[in-house]
């Protein structure tokens, strides 16, 4: 298998649409990125920009020019290694999650998510390949392109309002989220 293999769960993909910055984000890192059929089908809706008295209303991720230009790239779960841990996983995750970590780990890929659980299940299943979050993925993408600081914190703002992300305190890139927020005016 080439090297830079990243697999996303839904978390993850959510948060780096909700960005609005997915694809120069994705077009930055050196590598493949791939999602689960699962996960496709898990990341239907983030929030719309509007408000309403009853809550937020919600838009559809609409991925189609992502998979006809390449960028993302969708897989199946197909060996039956790959199976038998999707189905062993798949009582302490969602079925997003615990395919994408399957296929992770028997094809080799870094597994890109936000969510904690699935983190320190996929590290205790497989020290040996990276995990990564959508916030390291940003910060790298802010320093690698040398990117204004007004963009990566539109990308931030985003996030958080799109998606309804916020890391968690002790999260390690927690302080930088918060300075790069506060440095554009929010709480």
């Amino acid at each position: 298998m080439p090297d830079n293999l990243e697999i996303l769960d839904a978390c993850s993909l959510l948060n780096l649409y909700a960005s609005q910055y997915l694809e120069p984000i994705l077009k930055s890192r050196a590598g493949e990125f791939f999602i689960v059929e699962q996960v496709r089908r898990e990341s239907l809706y983030i929030r719309k920009s509007v408000e309403t008295t009853s809550g937020f209303e919600y838009e559809a991720v609409i991925l189609d020019s992502i998979f006809q230009g390449g960028l993302i790239k969708l897989v199946n779960l197909e060996a039956e290694d790959e199976i038998e841990l999707f189905v062993e996983l798949a009582s302490h995750l969602d079925d997003g999650e615990a395919a994408t970590i399957a296929v992770a780990i028997k094809r080799q890929m870094a597994f890109v998510t936000d969510d904690r659980k699935a983190r320190r299940i996929f590290e205790q299943q497989n020290p040996a390949t990276g995990c990564l979050s959508t916030l390291e993925i940003i910060k790298e993408w802010h320093e690698q392109e040398h990117n204004d600081l007004r963009l990566t914190q539109i990308a931030l703002q985003n996030i958080l309002q799109y998606a309804n992300y916020k890391p968690g305190k002790n999260h390690p890139h927690f302080d930088w989220w918060n300075a790069m927020l506060q440095r554009a005016g929010w709480p």
